[in-house]
């Protein structure tokens, strides 16, 4: 797993798996995307805009945990119930 900051643009990326040669793109309700493997239908990644933005703002952040079903129709089945 890698996570990087942008300071200049207020992006956090967490990078899940680098090792995806394609990649589809879902965007949460909450505005958090997410990158997933189109082969194992994995999350491979996941940005997160106006990252400090929403930590100073008090939001929380609903980001799954290792062990998780981190496939990308589980985890869109699990935001769009907390919704």
């Amino acid at each position: 797993m890698k996570i990087s900051y942008s300071k200049h643009a207020d992006v956090l990326y967490i990078v899940l798996s680098a090792t995806a040669n394609h990649c589809s793109y879902v965007e949460l309700p909450n505005g958090i995307i997410t990158r997933i493997d189109d082969d194992s239908q994995q999350v491979v990644g996941v940005t997160i805009y106006n990252f400090m933005q929403r930590m100073e703002e008090g939001e929380r952040l609903s980001i799954p945990e290792i062990g998780d079903d981190l496939s990308g129709a589980a985890l869109l089945s699990q935001y769009m119930q907390a919704s």
